[in-house]
């Protein structure tokens, strides 16, 4: 079943147990008539149903405020239950942002990782700099894309340098950048590779 499909479930449950539990409860109820000419888009309402809009104003404003307010407590306890319940990205009820398992190192439950390090390409206008640190935090967009991320112990390196001093030590032509962190965004990232650290307990 589509996202959508979904969406449609929850608000159809959302306003059936308003409307048939809520409402009847505060002693009020629901004129089902009057609710589909208003939905059709009928324009020939009688004057007595107009009135009854009107005088009804803060009922119908609270009604629409109950369903937003239990919709959004609704949903956060969904979520947290799901993260909770299916916490990696090869759950069976797993979100559809694979950014937010990628970069949490919660692949599988074999694959936990506790150290995360990033190296990004990110291209300027004069030439290529990768950047390489610890992964400090991350942020994701309303549409669950990575936004940007922040690094610590953070170095970077031209890609030019590869070429003119193939023979060094790779980690001999990386720069430490002053401060705690830095923030790439993704826009200016082309590429990220990401490398997983795991801590093994020694036995005694």
């Amino acid at each position: 079943m589509c996202p959508h499909h979904w969406l449609f479930f929850y608000a159809l449950l959302i306003h059936s147990t308003l409307c048939f539990i809520l409402v009847p409860i505060t002693g009020n109820e629901v004129d089902y008539k009057l609710c589909i000419q208003l939905l059709t888009g009928s324009k020939n309402l009688p004057v007595a149903e107009l009135t009854s809009i009107s005088d009804n104003v803060p009922k119908i404003l609270a009604y629409f405020s109950s369903s937003f307010f239990i919709a959004y407590i609704v949903g956060k306890i969904a979520q947290s239950l799901i993260f909770k319940l299916n916490p990696y990205k090869s759950s069976l009820l797993a979100f559809d942002t694979p950014w937010y398992y990628e970069l949490t190192g919660k692949l599988s439950d074999t694959k936990d990782a506790q150290l995360i390090k990033l190296s990004c390409l990110v291209e300027s206008k004069d030439t290529s700099f990768l950047y390489y640190g610890v992964l400090e935090d991350f942020y994701l967009n309303s549409d669950g894309q990575l936004d940007r991320v922040v690094l610590s112990d953070a170095m970077r390196r031209p890609i030019e340098n590869d070429q003119r001093n193939s023979q060094d030590d790779p980690q001999k032509r990386f720069y430490e950048i002053k401060g705690d962190r830095i923030i790439l965004k993704y826009d200016d990232i082309k590429n990220i590779n990401i490398e997983y650290l795991y801590m093994a307990e020694e036995n005694e």
